[in-house]
């Protein structure tokens, strides 16, 4: 049996037809040969039987079935137990991800034996991954993001956190570090433990703006109940006492800004000037749904803005709207 090139691993837990299903489907538009690991989390007798089908449908699919809801990390763990290559995707079920965006991240994985751990852009991310979209369908959010690819060559740069909802790792790097938490239990935080170890450690985790996919978002929890938000508090608390501090997390406005500076900064280094336009142009969008309530932080927040427009005025021309 070969080794596959990649395994992308996946937690299954119900709501198959709003989640598994249309992430399966989108990875049946590539035909490499990559392992699918699904690992179900407890899920009621219709999803398992689902899952059962897809496996039929599609080889690559190799379903671990869980009796109990171990969590997002330990679901993760356990698929990364029977993953047989040596590069793990680990992608949330709520994601839908192009045609060759693998290919492309594990070209770029190959490229760069230095990379630890490789991320996309998103239409629903915490950090800097997370990009302007303005349709509601995820046909529409898609064809966005082609769009955005493809004003984006060979753009790629370092960051301390990635979005675990689709994040290249290399297997060594995992084994290495222990995998994720599973003292963290059923989800958050486990995320932002592992990029902490992987930042400490002096790995570098890259972004890849060459590269998006669809993420739902919200699809396991809905943070507005009591339970999530005490999970969250509970988790936070559990981040602080294993690591002798609170989290090290830099606000995805601050990180929005950032990633416009760089574009004004690469154009001084050859890179096409009508992408970096665009890119910024989508950054800018995004600004306003970023706006802090503190007055000191709203004003410190426009100054910056107003900073940034000035410089891209100065490189590239009058600003217009997208």
């Amino acid at each position: 049996m070969s080794i596959p090139c990649c395994s992308v691993i996946i937690i299954s837990f119900n709501q198959y037809e709003e989640t598994t299903g249309p992430c399966l489907r989108s990875l049946q538009q590539d035909s490499n040969n990559f392992e699918i690991i699904v690992v179900d989390n407890g899920s009621d007798r219709q999803t398992c039987q689902s899952l059962e089908q897809a496996a039929h449908e599609d080889s690559r699919i190799r379903l671990i079935f869980s009796e109990t809801n171990r969590g997002y990390a330990g679901g993760n763990n356990l698929g990364a137990e029977a993953a047989r290559s040596d590069i793990f995707l680990l992608l949330n079920s709520d994601t839908q991800v192009p045609a060759n965006t693998i290919p492309l991240c594990l070209a770029l994985m190959k490229e760069n034996p230095d990379w630890a751990m490789l991320g996309p852009v998103s239409n629903q991310m915490g950090n800097d991954q997370q990009i302007f979209t303005r349709g509601q369908s995820p046909r529409d959010i898609l064809a966005q993001g082609k769009s955005w690819c493809g004003h984006s060559h060979n753009f790629h740069y370092q960051t301390d956190i990635l979005s675990f909802c689709c994040v290249m790792i290399r297997a060594r790097v995992f084994r290495e570090l222990d995998g994720l938490d599973e003292a963290f239990g059923l989800g958050f935080y486990e995320d932002t433990d592992f990029n902490y170890r992987a930042t400490k450690a002096g790995l570098k985790l890259m972004i890849t703006e060459d590269a998006f996919i669809y993420h739902r978002g919200s699809a396991s929890f809905s943070r507005s109940t009591h339970s999530v938000r005490k999970l969250m508090k509970q988790n936070r608390r559990l981040f602080r006492k294993k690591h002798g501090h609170d989290i090290p997390a830099v606000h995805r406005r601050i990180k929005n800004l950032t990633a416009m500076e760089r574009y004004i900064d690469a154009a001084k280094s050859g890179h096409d000037p009508a992408g970096l336009q665009y890119r910024f142009m989508n950054r800018l969008e995004l600004s306003s749904q970023f706006i802090p309530n503190s007055p000191l932080k709203k004003w410190a927040y426009f100054r910056r803005l107003k900073q940034l427009k000035e410089r891209f005025s100065t490189q590239f021309g009058q600003i217009n709207s997208m």
